[in-house]
Parts: structure tokens; C-alpha cells; sequence
């Protein structure tokens, strides 16, 4: 099953003075079927760098992961759930 994209986007600023250099990845254990955009980059303090997450559903049911945000000050993550119906 080969369905369209289903998107999710933020944007995220760097809470600590100045920019810093970043990192955007999945766990090793998420699924494929999600991708994010940029990969890599700076975060500004004072401007949004705009995140894109893309699920395309490979076979039906439900699939989770995790994705992460590293820069060398911080670390965030988030669960991402993707769903066929």
C-alpha cells in the first residue's frame, strides 16, 4: 500500500544565545516511511528554522518512532505515530 504523504511541520528556535548547528534524525528503530527536512542546519535564537516530517504509509496499521533534535547545548525529541485507515 503506497498511499500519499502526510505532513507535520514546526519550526523550533535555538533557546540559548546566538545559533548553533543541528542535526534532525529518526532513531535507528523508526520505520522508513518517515523522513525529515532540513537534516542539518543552524538554529537562530530570534528566527524559527522550519521543520517538515513526512509519513508515506508502506502497509496498513500503525507505526511509531522517534525523532531527534541535537545541537551541541541540547537535545529534543519527539514521538512521531503514523496510521493507515
Amino acid at each position: 500500500m503506497n498511499g500519499p504523504y502526510a505532513t507535520y511541520e514546526f519550526g523550533l528556535k535555538n533557546p540559548f544565545m546566538g545559533f548553533a548547528d543541528f542535526r534532525a534524525a529518526f532513531t535507528p528503530e523508526t520505520p522508513k516511511e518517515f523522513t525529515v527536512e532540513p537534516s542539518e542546519g543552524a538554529l537562530r535564537q530570534k528566527e524559527e528554522t522550519n521543520f517538515i516530517v513526512k509519513f508515506k504509509a508502506q502497509n496498513p496499521g500503525v507505526v511509531e518512532g522517534y525523532l531527534v533534535i541535537e545541537t551541541e547545548d541540547f537535545k529534543k525529541t519527539w514521538k512521531v505515530v503514523g496510521a493507515t485507515s
